[in-house]
């Protein structure tokens, strides 16, 4: 071919590869520029070939030339695959780095072409066997080549001539990169995490640079000597002459493994495993990724130095562009007038509409006649005006569209009849319960939802005769758009007859505290308290389709039952409310327990000798309430509303830890707990102190919860309880005794000192009306008969007295009580009967003048006879008593006779001698 003819060809080819509109003005949509055939791309340059006329031709997308190579085969053949590998008259491609020439090599015969941008060749002859030799990278200006001989596994470097420069042992886990701009070479080590500076001219090692542990490949970009080092899970690049490497932000993104890298107009791309491109900005050490074949349309994709993309291999697009790359179509009329989207109305003007969706998923809507020349209507069955107007729709019609390499569905429009709807009901208050309106007589409204959250509102009504219509369901609720049309087809698109859809925004309510809740569980039901005699709406939800709305009015005091227990219904369900008569919001509760917790109170906290516990219930049920001691089971009952008193198996003591557990199951139930505490005694008195000559018995005023000491010398002593606030305690008169009252650990002491005392008995005979004796020093000293004083006497400083008495009879109880202070000496004795005096003295002479009278008591009178001569008479007050008497005769007989009071009598007979 003469070179004027491929002179002719170059400048066909800029006008298929570069459009002049593309010069004037940038589209809105990367199509790219299609190639006349498939071609083959030169990995890692700005070249592609393809086959035409016999001849291989040389495209540059950089320099936008053409160029036919001076070779008579056809470089561009594609290899074919079977079991065994890859086999065919096929050449694969090594570019030389300055971007001037490319490596051709036979894949069979292992034969090299080097070819010129220019399209001249020379052949040339590899220094090596073929079978074990493959070339890495060269640079024809700098007359440099890298080679490796995969038998010895060395790095081979030589010039173009053949001759060996210098070698080094290359391993598996080692990549050689040539650099550009720079008189180096960079061998990548992965298995070290080292890059290794080499002077390419000798080998020698010029400097070692740590990269990350993470790194498992190395890619180059020539024209800027950065290096891209992929890790397991992180982006790395590496800058050559300034030997820095940047960490890419990830955002949080995931890639597969990267393919190849290039620059272009200060942005990095890269090309990974399934067509993902990713794009580097090292000013923000940012990445970005986006899926070029994101509609799965079986594409393939290949990156070009220079800033391009090669889809299957035919078409050419701008990898800056990339997001703008169409990806789905669709087509649809748009009113030029609107009056209701939505369907296609009778009569009215459309113009046609293109839906471009870029491979970013980004919609854009855009007229079709705004596509340009790129846009084609097909299979149209009618004729639009300029700008595809169709000015009345009175007819159906269908068409597609075309557009770049992409093709919508056929689209068929059929004319709809327009019918009025009028919807009354306001949405402005957020949910609502029924949707009321106006339409067409007997015509079918629709209502669709955006989600059903607490009924399902999705759903018809057909207007009565009239046209009016209700649309009830158990509410409409949740920030969404509902939207409301009438048709004739449950399909819109389908209908014949149909009105303008319409949407409304609806809002979740701002405001749903309208009233206080005061129950809102299955078996107490829900009650709120409102205003006096207010009128409530309530909606009970029992199923999304299962549900019953009525009105309930408050009482006087602003009390209103909303729904009670039924064992016909289900036990859980939603209650929706709102005060009529006012402008007030729906509120919303849900029952999802049967019973409430109840609401228990202690009455007063635990004290130290409590028997009982006293709480208050404010509820209308009658829950369990269980009594804890330490952890052991007290006591149960079941509370009723008010105050409740549940009684302990025993006095509470300080420490001590009471639980209260009040509930309807386990999971519904309130537990509460406290320690027991005491109060300081208030109350401790001495009031009485019965003494004996072995122990003394206090009578003792205390509170009721508190407990007793008694102590001695600093030391507790026992003591028995003999009665109702009295203690007996072992101790002497004179003792000082301590008495502590202590309720858990508060205390509060007295002290009190027994009176020092010798005390005698008191045992009375009906013989006597006098007794002395030995009592508490200064006491005063009663006797009793029954209630009666018989006697009373005062005690000297030593305690002896003497009382006297009227004699009483035998049998009689008497009560000796000496009382100082709260000390009494006490004593109770029942009056015996005396005995009978017996009577003796000694020789009785007649020169006797005494006579010594001896007898068993020490009571009554004595009187002496001489036949019927008094001779003496005497008051006895011992048991021994000297009578004085004239001498008697001798001979003479003497009657000695003793009578006690009670006359009782005794006597003897004597002779005077």
């Amino acid at each position: 071919m003469k070179k004027w003819h491929y002179a002719i060809v170059f400048v066909a080819l800029l006008f298929v590869m570069f459009p002049m509109d593309q010069a004037n003005a940038t589209p809105k949509f990367e199509l790219g520029t299609l190639l006349e055939q498939e071609v083959k791309t030169i990995e890692g340059s700005p070249f592609y070939l393809d086959y035409q006329d016999g001849a291989t031709r040389l495209h540059d997308v950089e320099r936008q030339t053409v160029v036919p190579i001076d070779y008579n085969g056809n470089l561009t053949a594609d290899r074919s695959h079977d079991e065994e590998g890859s086999y065919g008259d096929f050449y694969t491609f090594k570019p030389s780095l300055d971007g001037e020439s490319f490596m051709a090599t036979h894949h069979r015969t292992g034969d090299m072409i080097h070819v010129n941008r220019d399209g001249s060749t020379r052949t040339f002859s590899p220094p090596f066997d073929t079978e074990s030799i493959r070339l890495i990278t060269y640079d024809a200006s700098r007359d440099i080549m890298l080679w490796e001989n995969k038998g010895s596994k060395q790095l081979v470097t030589t010039d173009s001539d053949g001759v060996t420069k210098w070698e080094r042992t290359l391993s598996d886990r080692e990549q050689v990169i040539l650099a550009t701009n720079a008189n180096e070479l960079v061998v990548a080590d992965t298995y070290s995490d080292v890059l290794l500076h080499l002077n390419p001219d000798t080998g020698e090692i010029i400097e070692t640079i740590k990269m990350p542990n993470t790194v498992t490949a190395v890619f180059a970009e020539p024209t800027t000597d950065h290096l891209l080092l992929e890790g397991v899970s992180d982006l790395h690049v590496y800058d050559w002459k300034q030997r820095t490497i940047t960490t890419l932000d990830l955002k949080n993104q995931s890639f597969y493994e990267i393919e190849s890298f290039t620059y272009h107009n200060g942005t990095y791309y890269a090309m990974t495993e399934f067509d993902y491109l990713l794009t580097i900005d090292l000013a923000t050490k940012t990445l970005n990724k986006l899926r070029l074949d994101s509609f799965n349309s079986r594409l393939d994709y290949k990156l070009l130095h220079g800033g391009y993309l090669l889809r299957n291999d035919q078409r050419l697009l701008a990898a800056e562009r990339a997001h703008l790359i169409p990806g789905q179509l669709y087509t649809s009329p748009k009113a030029t007038k609107p009056s209701g989207a939505g369907n296609t109305w009778l009569g009215e003007s459309y113009q046609l509409m293109a839906t471009v969706v870029t491979i970013d998923r980004v919609y854009h809507e855009i007229p079709v006649a705004d596509l340009g020349s790129d846009a084609e209507v097909v299979d149209a069955t009618r004729s639009f005006e300029d700008g595809y107007i169709v000015p009345s729709f009175d007819e159906s019609f269908s068409y597609a569209l075309r557009f770049g390499n992409l093709t919508s569905n056929r689209v068929t429009l059929n004319p709809v009849t327009k019918v009025p709807l009028q919807i009354e009901t306001s949405f402005d208050n957020g949910p609502v319960g029924d949707i009321v309106g106006t339409t067409a007589p007997n015509m079918t409204v629709y209502v669709t939802c955006e989600n059903n959250k607490y009924a399902s509102c999705d759903g018809s009504v057909t207007a009565d005769e009239t046209g009016r219509f209700t649309f009830s369901r158990g509410i409409l609720w949740g920030n969404q758009t509902i939207t409301v049309w009438v048709a004739d087809n449950a399909t819109y698109n389908q209908a014949t007859t149909a009105s303008v859809k319409q949407t409304f925004q609806m809002n979740e309510p701002t405001d749903t505290n309208i009233a206080e809740v005061l129950s809102e569980t299955a078996m107490e039901g829900v009650t709120i308290r409102t205003k006096p005699n207010a009128r409530v709406e309530v909606r009970q939800l029992f199923s999304p389709t299962n549900y019953e709305v009525r009105e309930v009015q408050a009482d006087a005091s602003g009390v209103a039952k909303l729904t009670e227990y039924n064992r016909d219904k289900p036990m859980y369900y939603r209650v929706i409310y709102r005060i009529l008569d006012t402008n007030s919001q729906y509120a919303n509760l849900y029952v999802s327990t049967d019973y409430p917790v109840p609401d228990v109170t202690w009455t007063k906290p635990p004290k130290t000798g409590d028997t009982t516990v006293t709480v208050h219930y404010n509820g209308t049920l009658s829950p369990l309430l269980a009594v804890a001691r330490n952890g052991r089971d007290e006591s149960a009952k079941r509370l009723v509303p008010g105050t409740n008193v549940i009684a302990l198996k025993g006095p509470l003591w300080e420490g001590q830890t009471i639980r209260l557990i009040a509930s309807f199951r386990p999971e519904l139930s309130k537990t509460f707990e406290q320690k027991v505490t005491s109060d300081a005694p208030k109350t401790l008195s001495i009031k009485d102190v019965l003494v004996t000559s072995s122990t003394s018995t206090f009578t003792v005023l205390k509170d009721t919860p508190a407990y007793l000491n008694f102590i001695v010398n600093g030391k507790p002593i026992s003591y028995t309880e003999v009665g109702k606030d009295r203690y007996r305690v072992s101790v002497k008169p004179g003792t000082s005794v301590v008495v502590e009252s202590m309720i858990g650990s508060k205390k509060k002491r007295t002290t009190y000192k027994v009176p020092t005392a010798s005390l005698t008995s008191f045992a009375p005979s009906d013989e006597v009306s006098t007794w002395k004796g030995k009592t508490l020093p200064n006491a005063t000293v009663t006797v009793k008969a029954g209630t009666k004083v018989i006697g009373r006497t005062k005690a000297n400083s030593t305690g002896s007295y003497q009382v006297k008495f009227a004699r009483q009879r035998a049998g009689t109880k008497l009560i000796f009580e000496a009382k100082v202070g709260v000390a009494r000496d006490a004593k109770s004795a029942t009056v015996k009967a005396g005995v009978r005096p017996t009577v003796s003295t000694g020789t009785i002479r007649s020169t006797t003048k005494s006579i010594a009278v001896r007898t068993n008591v020490s009571y009554g009178t004595v009187t002496i006879y001489n036949g019927k001569t008094l001779v003496a008479k005497k008051t006895i007050t011992s048991t021994s008593t000297n009578v004085s008497i004239k001498p008697q005769k001798r001979g003479s007989k003497l009657t000695i006779k003793v009578v006690t009071p009670a006359n009782r009598s005794g006597q003897t007979v004597k002779s005077v001698l």
